[in-house]
């Protein structure tokens, strides 16, 4: 069926949905508020969205935080976590120079199956706090250097079973099987969910043992998929393509959109013929992943859309929740992004 077929018949003219604004507890993010949590809350009657999604770590929620403005919870994402979930303490030892004790929280969630179980139920449970409409999680797995080499170890297909595999067993420790909110599952463009096959998310989907799930759809995650993209139509029309070629249970699965524009192509290709750093191997692992983030962040722009086109995308899908995805250093630009790309979808 051609795209524009299926936006006719998928496309409602008084779609409603929350416009959000993305944040964290991170201390960086409430420094760039005055006035902190309320400063937040004050900024976003201000800016007319209707919530947040908020970026959690391992804490409990503070009471300062506006929970009734949260409307969705991002989980931390666990970056190296594969090699772990498959070898055990074993899957450490692959790490030269060592992972420090305190990276491998955020880089694995735990030691060994047990612990990473553990501290999954942990995450669903502070997430839960906030009675948000998901908590989202990366469905993904990459190592540091393979971020610049793409010479990856795993296929999507082994990410996304031993994921699955992750959510089955922690939705298992609760006493109904099913976990205390909605998990959002979201696509990056590293191995794991990616939607550059069919069939291959059909089957993820199918693997999945517990009803409480939908699927978030990150628009620049998707163009970073493709980096012969140069401007925003062919974005758009990339992004449409692909969602085209997904069964329509899977699109129906897809509930939100992280929206933001990434047109990253020349950087990729650039630092692919490159290659790893300069005396990479010299490097801690502190340093290999302050290296690998700041190389994401130029790969995954998180740019605001210019074009009205954009609504097409919006329209196919149908989300309960737009967030507004920006990474500013100021929330002055982030204003600017967010005024741009609301402006835009109306």
């Amino acid at each position: 069926m051609e795209i524009c077929s299926i936006f006719e018949l998928l496309k409602v003219n008084t779609m409603t949905y929350d416009n959000l604004v993305d944040f964290s507890v991170h201390p960086s993010d409430l420094k760039r508020l005055e006035g902190g949590w309320k400063g937040l809350k004050k900024y976003i009657e201000q800016s007319e969205a209707d919530g947040l999604e908020l970026l959690i770590g391992y804490e409990p929620a503070s009471d300062d935080i506006p929970k009734d403005l949260v409307k969705s919870i991002h989980l931390p994402f666990w970056i190296t976590w594969l090699d772990v979930w498959r070898k055990g303490e074993r899957g450490l030892i692959s790490y030269f120079p060592p992972m420090p004790a305190d990276h491998i929280q955020y880089c694995c969630g735990g030691r060994n199956q047990v612990e990473m179980i553990a501290t999954q139920k942990k995450l669903w449970e502070l997430a839960a706090v906030y009675q948000p409409k998901q908590a989202v999680m990366h469905a993904a797995h990459v190592e540091l250097e393979h971020a610049f080499t793409r010479e990856f170890t795993y296929t999507d297909t082994e990410v996304l079973k031993s994921f699955s595999d992750l959510l089955n067993r922690t939705s298992q420790e609760f006493s109904n099987g099913e976990p205390p909110c909605v998990i959002g599952i979201e696509n990056l463009w590293w191995p794991g969910l990616n939607f550059n096959d069919s069939a291959q998310t059909d089957d993820f989907a199918a693997s999945l043992n517990f009803d409480k799930w939908n699927l978030v759809l990150d628009t620049g995650h998707l163009m970073n998929t493709n980096p012969t993209l140069r401007c925003e139509d062919e974005a758009v029309d990339f992004v449409l393509e692909k969602l085209s070629r997904l069964s329509v249970d899977i699109r129906r699965r897809i509930q939100s959109i992280h929206l933001n524009l990434s047109l990253s192509g020349d950087y990729q290709l650039q630092q692919i013929r490159k290659g790893l750093p300069v005396d990479w191997i010299n490097l801690t692992h502190g340093e290999k992943y302050s290296s690998a983030r700041n190389h994401v962040l130029k790969i995954d722009q998180h740019l605001p859309f210019e074009t009205s086109r954009v609504k097409e995308i919006v329209d196919l899908i149908q989300p309960h929740s737009v967030i507004h995805e920006f990474i500013t250093p100021t929330m002055k630009q982030y204003d600017e992004h967010l005024k741009q790309q609301m402006a835009v979808l109306v």
